[in-house]
């Protein structure tokens, strides 16, 4: 199932023919799916470091460990982002959502070890 496309729809028609409280529906919608999107991450890469027997053989299982952090940051700074452009702003949460799809860009080969370094 693909969620993506509405809540994208809903945005673009919001921030092009809404009123305010269009776009804080909007983003607040858009940010809500997103980080339901991520949940599910979040489940997979737990799994994955209780049975590295599961990962292919190139694959350490410390780079499971240090990935889990992209779905975390994704539910909690897309549900921060939701907040904000329902409660302060909507643009502010816009700027919160495009954000969190550049990071999510960037880290799509993974978080840098040097960042999850403990």
């Amino acid at each position: 199932m693909v969620i993506i496309p509405f809540p994208t729809a809903v945005l673009a028609s919001a921030f092009t023919h809404g009123d305010t409280d269009d776009q804080r529906a909007a983003v607040a919608l858009y940010a809500l799916s997103a980080a339901v999107m991520s949940a599910p991450w979040l489940v997979f890469f737990s799994y994955l470091h209780r049975h590295p027997a599961l990962l292919h053989r190139r694959i350490a299982p410390d780079y499971v460990r240090r990935q889990r952090l992209r779905p975390v940051t994704g539910l909690v700074l897309y549900g921060l982002s939701g907040l904000l452009g329902w409660f302060v702003d909507p643009l502010l949460g816009l700027i919160g959502v495009i954000v969190m799809i550049t990071y999510h860009a960037v880290t799509s080969e993974g978080l840098p070890r040097w960042l999850t370094r403990r």
